[in-house]
């Protein structure tokens, strides 16, 4: 059932359910519908602050952050109020993390993921199939069987490792699911229902109060409780929620909360030479689109403590000095004939978590009473010199094996590390730990200190890759529902 809290003739009473989730993003309506089909004995709650449409500038300012500091130019863009939350942008790119991102880096402050890929793996079958993509591998080995002329012969001593990125159409959560939370008989969708309010006793939610903007006020009473608004608007509830309490203990208490934020951006350092065809950019597989990625390899990464970029290729015209008309000659080092191309190396930048980039709250407040947020974006200055790094490698393995050439046509500068920009990937301010000293919330995304709140968000996790994450916050999202559910009840299958 959706009910619409703008129209004030449709608006229900106080509300009370088994789980309440905040947010009706990707996270929030496969979690609340995971829920709702597990348990057929519970009500389940998804509120949204959004409607169907795309949110007016009175709804938008409810959200608004100020920048200090470095410019963060995707700031307006990377939120969407409405149903189906930043999906209504995403461009559907999909892959689970690589091993050794769940892996701490020694040379880093923080932990990372207090569990291995092998505690997400069972769940990522429900993100692909909440995102509709049809393809299930990620390796890059069952395409080089069909495509070996699109990929390098890099060889199993290759410092240089490859790997893979699917697609969704994209899915538009939103209008994909509308009619699955309309027709869920134990599940209520308030629409234009704005968080304003979560009360706290002892270490309970008690409470929450949503209302439109101009219309009803709901109150709602709720076992459990699950933030899922996305990783800024999730840290500021959480801070609000805190108050001017002192950051000297667990979970909302956390000197964690509100640090490390971080999103991927990206970097062209130069350009190669190799032979024709390749396609280190996105084409059409039998199991749908796919585009291959070139990384380090695990052992360098864990050998020297890289972080884990990846790098694409992408075909141009150029006559310069990479003597594209030698390409093939064995006088000039080269393993093989044919036709060589020049391509531009575009990269997605692992950030290192930072505790100086921060979310922080100011004494103005938004028309709900929450007080705002400023970001202080501070990428790490190790991310630049692990992708120059990685750039350097691709260069010393081509000219190693005989495949091409590489030319560095943008050196590492102040200039080229100011003006990176995000890609609207929320990450790291309350971030998952195994024990409350290191993060926001544990392994089952419980905050710490508290007994019925969660959070379901980017924000959780405590090392980043170079993978988009929409498909991992999903996979955690089943995750979380099996652990709400109690029962076994929605189980990978």
């Amino acid at each position: 059932m959706i009910i619409d809290l703008a129209d004030e003739a449709a608006a229900p009473g106080d509300q009370v359910a088994n789980v309440c989730v905040v947010g009706a993003g990707p996270a929030g309506i496969s979690l609340a519908l995971e829920l709702a089909r597990a348990r057929p004995d519970w009500h389940i709650l998804l509120v949204e602050a959004g409607g169907p449409d795309n949110a007016s500038d009175r709804e938008k300012d409810i959200y608004r952050v100020t920048p200090v500091g470095k410019s963060y130019s995707v700031l307006e863009i990377s939120r969407r109020r409405k149903l189906g939350g930043t999906s209504a942008h995403w461009g559907g790119w999909s892959k689970p993390l690589d091993a050794t991102d769940f892996e701490s880096n020694p040379g880093w402050d923080v932990p990372a993921w207090p569990f291995g890929p092998e505690e997400l793996a069972p769940w990522v079958p429900r993100a692909l199939a909440w995102t509709d993509i049809e393809g299930d591998f990620f390796s890059v080995d069952p395409l080089r069987q069909r495509h070996e002329e699109k990929l390098l012969s890099l060889g199993a001593q290759s410092r240089l490792g490859e790997h893979l990125f699917r697609f969704s159409p994209p899915t538009r959560f939103g209008d994909r699911y509308r009619d699955d939370l309309a027709a869920q008989e134990n599940l209520s969708c308030l629409l234009h229902a704005n968080l304003y309010q979560l009360s706290r006793k002892g270490d309970r939610i008690t409470g929450a109060r949503v209302r439109s903007l101009d219309g009803a006020s709901v109150h709602i009473t709720a076992d459990r409780f699950v933030l899922a608004l996305g990783g800024m608007e999730t840290t500021r509830y959480l801070l609000n929620l805190r108050g001017d309490e002192a950051a000297d203990g667990d979970g909302i208490h956390s000197p964690h909360l509100g640090r490390y934020f971080a999103d991927h951006y990206g970097l062209r350092p130069g350009v190669v030479l190799a032979r024709e065809g390749l396609r280190y950019h996105r084409f059409g597989d039998d199991s749908g689109p796919v585009m291959p990625v070139l990384t380090f390899s695990a052992s360098d990464i864990r050998q020297h403590g890289h972080h884990n970029c990846c790098m694409m290729l992408h075909a141009r015209s150029e006559d310069d000095s990479l003597l594209a008309s030698y390409g093939g000659s064995a006088a000039l080092g080269f393993a093989g004939g044919g036709d060589y191309w020049h391509y531009r190396v575009q990269m997605i930048i692992e950030p290192r978590p930072n505790p100086a980039s921060t979310l922080t709250l100011t004494e103005e407040r938004c028309e709900l009473g929450l007080r705002r947020m400023q970001l202080a974006w501070q990428p790490h200055p190790a991310d630049f010199d692990s992708a120059y790094a990685l750039f350097s490698t691709l260069g010393e393995e081509l000219g190693r094996t005989g495949l091409g050439r590489s030319r560095l046509a943008k050196p590492d500068s102040a200039e080229v590390r100011q003006n990176v920009s995000g890609a609207c990937h929320h990450l790291g301010t309350t971030r998952m730990a195994a024990r409350s000293e290191d993060g926001v919330v544990d392994p089952d995304l419980k905050v710490y200190g508290t007994a019925n709140l969660y959070v379901a968000s980017s924000s959780v996790f405590p090392r980043y890759g170079y993978a988009n994450p929409t498909l991992t916050i999903i996979a955690l999202a089943a995750r979380l529902a099996r652990h709400l559910a109690g029962n076994g009840a929605g189980a990978a299958t």
